[in-house]
């Protein structure tokens, strides 16, 4: 492994290293631990989304330390990379372990399942990758097992609890690609619409067999958003991601609302 020499190493900047900065990655982790929280509140739950906060920082400061170790290179922001991605990994397996001696080992089944879509995600990030769509979609879908754990912490059986994951699944899947059609379009780029309206189609009829009416109506309403979103012109990237951000508060208030009564 190549050392850049000492006298060449510019002070590295800490705050990239340690808080991602883009606001769907944000949008992903904190819709589940909402919906989740709003249907069975807990201090163990508490804990749980404590843990997959810590998760999520995880990711950001791995995958500039493995991007380091695949160049063959250390760069003096390498050093740091490894000290929060550490900092942050040990975080999550302390909250994550009080959480399981608190309620029960079934906690960790959810993480389990998921464990091979993280596994990829962090492939893809190390080979800088990680903008793929199938990353994201890996990425996406394994944060939604924070959704059955919190729920587990709280109390419910499994199946309920996979429940209200699968609506956050069928919430992101196609809203990435929704959001990613939205911004190829902003580019000035043809795209078709067909993929983000089936697969927002599909996740109404999906939900509807297994959820609540109210998180049906949400589902409902995403289509609806989304049929207008491509048929307007596009908006800039950061309003998209906004307005995404409050799709996903509204989502998670009226599923938890049907999951509660």
């Amino acid at each position: 492994m190549t050392t850049v020499p000492l006298a060449s190493r510019p002070v590295p900047s800490l705050r990239p290293i340690a808080l991602p900065t883009e606001h769907g990655g944000w949008g992903f982790l904190f819709e589940p631990i909402l919906l989740s929280l709003l249907v069975a509140p807990s201090m163990t739950g508490i804990l749980v989304a404590l843990g997959f906060v810590f998760g999520f920082l995880v990711r950001q400061p791995l995958k500039f330390a493995l991007q380091d170790v695949l160049r063959h290179k250390r760069y003096p922001r390498t050093a740091w990379c490894w000290k929060f991605a550490a900092a942050y990994g040990g975080a999550a397996a302390v909250t994550l372990t009080a959480a399981v001696f608190l309620e029960s080992p079934a906690i960790l089944i959810p993480l389990g399942l998921v464990a091979p879509l993280a596994i990829t995600q962090i492939l893809y990030d190390a080979s800088n990758r990680s903008r793929s769509l199938f990353a994201e979609l890996c990425g996406a879908t394994a944060m939604t097992s924070s959704a059955a754990a919190i729920a587990i912490a709280g109390g419910m059986r499994i199946v309920p609890s996979f429940a209200i994951a699968g609506v956050v699944v069928a919430r992101l899947i196609p809203t990435i690609v929704y959001v990613r059609i939205l911004i190829t379009r902003s580019r000035g780029k043809e795209t078709s619409p067909m993929a983000p309206l089936a697969l927002h189609a599909a996740a109404v009829g999906a939900v509807a067999a297994f959820a609540p009416v109210a998180a049906t109506v949400a589902m409902i309403v995403l289509f609806a958003r989304a049929a207008w979103g491509l048929t307007h012109e596009p908006l800039a990237a950061k309003t998209i991601g906004w307005r995404e951000i409050a799709f996903g508060a509204m989502t998670a208030a009226l599923a938890a609302a049907g999951f509660r009564f």
